[in-house]
């Protein structure tokens, strides 16, 4: 069930959902590319693309369902308003970085089964947000201003 505001019928959860998918997926983005003179050196050919994707849609997709479920903390006015939204944004990053360990986990828990490595991995998507914001510092402005957006957006959806 959408939680939709009563005065136009608009629901925050698409805005949300949506916009802390992108926040997932660029957290993972910096986080995998936080020194780009080592990725520059190396043979493009021998990065590893294909798990790289994986995990970057594995995080927008938890960012996504995080979003989702946080909707309801994003638009509200006043200063409470803005504080709910940095707890959802927040929350909505770490959710994010542990479902998108699990979901990209997920072929290599189908073909080999379960082992004790990934309950570390799954765990450490926690971090992600930290990580991120410790390679590569300036990141915070970005994230701050994605939460802040998605805020001012569902605030704008919510008045009509």
């Amino acid at each position: 069930m959408q939680q939709l505001d009563e005065s136009t019928g608009r629901s925050a959860r698409p805005v949300v959902a949506g916009m802390m998918a992108v926040a997932g997926a660029l957290l993972l983005f910096a986080l995998l590319f936080t020194d780009f003179s080592d990725l520059a050196a190396s043979d493009p050919a021998q990065l590893p693309w294909g798990l790289m994707l994986r995990y970057m849609v594995a995080m927008a997709i938890g960012g996504a369902l995080a979003g989702s479920l946080l909707a309801g903390l994003f638009g509200r006015s006043g200063l409470s308003g803005w504080l709910l939204a940095l707890i959802g944004g927040l929350i909505a990053s770490i959710v994010a970085g542990v479902v998108g360990s699990f979901i990209g986990q997920l072929p290599d828990l189908i073909s080999g089964g379960w082992q004790t490595g990934m309950s570390v991995a799954i765990a450490s998507g926690a971090l992600v947000l930290p990580l991120a914001l410790f390679g590569w510092p300036h990141l915070v402005v970005v994230w701050a201003a994605i939460v802040a957006g998605t805020h001012l957006w569902v605030r704008r959806r919510r008045a009509g």
